[in-house]
């Protein structure tokens, strides 16, 4: 989950920066309105556009959608239990037992949360399974103005953490072959991050050593401008691609106000 997926789709063609852009404002559009509706189509017109427009293995995508169903819980029960029902002037009461009490509205504000949730992940999960890293640097600096040196380390940063997970597992299979066990329960993992942590470490610093010494030998930041071996343009599609998803916004919004009030963050609950 949340690795680029080398394919061609459509979906991959795109201009990351314009990509970015579709997906803020996905992420700001469940953002501002207690609705249910909203981010529910929202996360399904995720869903359908990395499968359909992406084309991830149906497969992939169930498994990875388990992992994002599990993630809002923890904030949905809490909402439920601890929402402020004094916003409301008449709270329709559902269940009461001992300290907490569950109501209609609760019930509405944590359904609302967890899909929000879920509209987060899936447009993270969009972006990151369909986006080249290199593609998504370039474009920061030829297309959104960043400075070069951020957009590279951008690049240098999403690079790190798939190289950093193979060493944990080089020094994970170097302790099995020289016959170190791992222990079980709470005691065992605290040993398990003692043993790895300083070998991680000491990796860590030795890349990141090669990327500076590599970076001072081209002379990177020596001027304010670099050339660039190719160019990301902004294509018709990319454009018709923000388009699509700002009208299906719109057309969310419409369909959460035909089947009830829409209830914006700045505006209280009634």
């Amino acid at each position: 989950m949340f690795t680029y997926l080398a394919h061609a789709s459509p979906l991959h063609r795109l201009n990351p920066a314009v990509k970015l852009l579709t997906m803020t404002a996905v992420g700001l559009a469940a953002t501002f309105v207690y609705s249910p509706w909203v981010p529910g189509l929202l996360a399904v017109g995720l869903w359908c556009t990395v499968w359909w427009v992406g084309r991830v293995p149906l497969g992939r995508l169930l498994r990875w959608s388990l992992y994002m169903l599990a993630l809002p819980w923890p904030l949905m029960l809490f909402t439920a239990l601890y929402t402020d029902l004094s916003r409301y002037p008449n709270p329709h009461l559902l269940v009461q037992w001992g300290p907490w009490t569950v109501a209609q509205e609760s019930l509405l504000m944590a359904l609302t949360l967890g899909l929000r949730v879920l509209v987060f992940v899936a447009a993270s999960l969009l972006f990151i399974a369909t986006t080249d890293p290199t593609d998504f640097a370039v474009s920061l600096a030829q297309n959104l103005r960043v400075p070069y040196r951020f957009a590279y380390g951008v690049l240098v940063a999403h690079r790190f953490l798939p190289l950093l997970r193979r060493e944990l597992t080089i020094i994970r299979l170097a302790h099995r072959v020289r016959g170190v066990g791992e222990g079980r329960g709470v005691r065992g993992a605290l040993e398990r991050v003692r043993r790895y942590a300083i070998p991680l470490l000491a990796a860590a610093l030795r890349k990141s050593e090669r990327t500076a010494l590599a970076m001072d030998a081209k002379a990177f930041g020596a001027g304010p401008d670099r050339t660039y071996f190719r160019t990301l343009p902004v294509r018709p599609r990319d454009g018709l691609f923000l388009l699509a998803w700002l009208l299906y916004i719109a057309l969310a919004y419409a369909v959460a106000a035909r089947l009830g009030p829409l209830n914006w963050m700045w505006i209280p609950q009634t």
